[in-house]
């Protein structure tokens, strides 16, 4: 093998630890940032609706997806397979899609942030804060996508260690209730 065809092979910079840590920092941040607006809004049992048909579609989604990524070895991840499927027009549109979801998704885990840290904070102003996280992903992203998952892997384990001293701190006061019928 030559030096140059070296160099042009993909390397493999992420573990399945890594993977984990994306994965589970998406639900934690789900947690955080979405789900405290649906269950004020929708309620306990309209939230449990609204939850469990969201969660069939993203299973569905993630073997469909497992599913086409071995069926497809391919780079091009949403373009690739609807190229392979629909043509050209196909891969545009799925290639589109995926453009525009890689440039909605950070401002708005930005502006969550922001508003996050404006009401733990009230001082700190939520746009200043929500550009200073949007300049911070970006700059992980620029610095590498090994150095970014390694800070995801890092700010997961927290989430984690926070959630699990959260339930903690509130299992003693959780408490059984009973319904009785009124005859």
């Amino acid at each position: 093998m030559t030096t140059q065809a070296a160099q042009t092979q993909l390397q493999q910079r992420l573990g399945p630890f890594h993977l984990w840590a994306i994965a589970v920092g998406l639900v934690i941040s789900g947690e955080y940032f979405g789900w405290s607006y649906g269950w004020a809004s929708a309620g306990t049992l309209g939230f449990l609706v609204t939850t469990t048909a969201v969660a069939a579609m993203y299973i569905a989604f993630i073997f469909s997806f497992t599913e086409l990524t071995t069926a497809i070895p391919h780079a091009g991840g949403p373009f690739a397979y609807g190229l392979r499927a629909f043509g050209p027009l196909g891969g545009a549109v799925a290639g589109f899609a995926t453009l525009i979801e890689f440039l909605f998704a950070p401002p708005a885990i930005s502006l969550a942030i922001g508003a996050y840290l404006h009401v733990q904070f009230p001082a700190v102003n939520p746009k200043h804060a929500a550009l200073g996280a949007y300049v911070l992903f970006v700059a992980l992203n620029i610095v590498g996508v090994h150095i970014a998952a390694t800070v995801e892997v890092a700010v997961t384990l927290l989430a984690v260690v926070e959630l699990l001293v959260f339930m903690a701190v509130v299992l003693p006061a959780i408490r059984a209730v009973s319904v009785h019928s009124g005859s």
